[in-house]
């Protein structure tokens, strides 16, 4: 009776990514830091890398909820029927 929440394929996409994003911004990142030190420009380098992770993260947790969404939805429509249903038997 109550549904189940499969992942979709934007959550896939989102999930590869988000990995991509960390692992290369990662790997871009450092070698710079490394050879250099930590500098203004590499601080905002890794200030903007952070915002983008934190920009997918908020896309995984909006999509999720829109999912959740759609199922309570649906839930509630179907006891809604049913509460109906029964009223209308004991009449």
């Amino acid at each position: 009776m109550w549904l189940k929440r499969d992942i979709n394929l934007f959550e896939k996409i989102l999930i590869l990514a988000g990995f991509a994003v960390i692992l290369f911004g990662y790997l871009l990142i450092q070698g710079p830091v490394v050879a250099e030190g930590i500098t203004l420009n590499s601080l905002a380098v890794i200030f903007l890398w952070l915002i983008l992770i934190v920009l997918i993260v908020t896309a995984a947790i909006n999509e999720n909820m829109k999912e959740e969404l759609k199922i309570v939805a649906v839930n509630q429509s179907k006891e809604m029927r049913m509460l109906r249903e029964d009223l209308k038997r004991r009449r």
